[in-house]
């Protein structure tokens, strides 16, 4: 099951798409692809972030404004700031940090939600990881704090 902070915010954009969909000229919603590729990169391996690859399938330009990550492996730290547009067909790589380990990690999915500007809106979206390396990077996080208990 999903933080509450993500299950909140689901439900504001589950009932905010509705309204902005009888708006002239409001974005169709989701605005960026659903699921993205994220991986832990190597040279940020010990900072513990992960570089997502957000998609603009739309027909207009997106700007990427913020984003966090939502994990069973980590905690959630506060949304950083990115500053990227997406033109409509554009791909991106952003960084997003991830918190402290879950030792033991918990059950679920990965996901980002990423404020975005769209038309002179901000929209939030949640959009599923795709998070490879990110159980492994738990596991040996995990395993250094037991060593460092035992």
């Amino acid at each position: 099951m999903p933080p509450r902070p993500l299950r909140r915010a689901a439900l504001i954009v589950a009932a905010a798409v509705p309204v902005l969909a009888g708006c002239s000229g409001a974005p169709t919603y989701p605005i960026l692809a659903t699921a993205a590729p994220a991986q832990v990169p190597e040279h940020v391996y010990a900072t513990r972030a992960l570089e997502v690859t957000l998609s603009n399938p739309s027909s207009e330009p997106v700007k990427v404004s913020g984003g966090t990550v939502f994990s069973p492996y980590f905690e959630r730290v506060d949304a950083v700031g990115i500053d990227v547009v997406l033109t409509p067909g554009d791909d991106a790589v952003v960084t997003l940090p991830l918190g402290v380990v879950t030792c033991p990690a918990g059950g679920g999915e990965t996901s980002a939600q990423v404020v975005l500007e769209v038309g002179g809106e901000e929209l939030l979206q949640s959009v599923v990881l795709e998070a490879k390396g990110l159980k492994a990077l738990n596991r040996e996080a995990c395993a250094i704090i037991a060593d460092d208990e035992g």
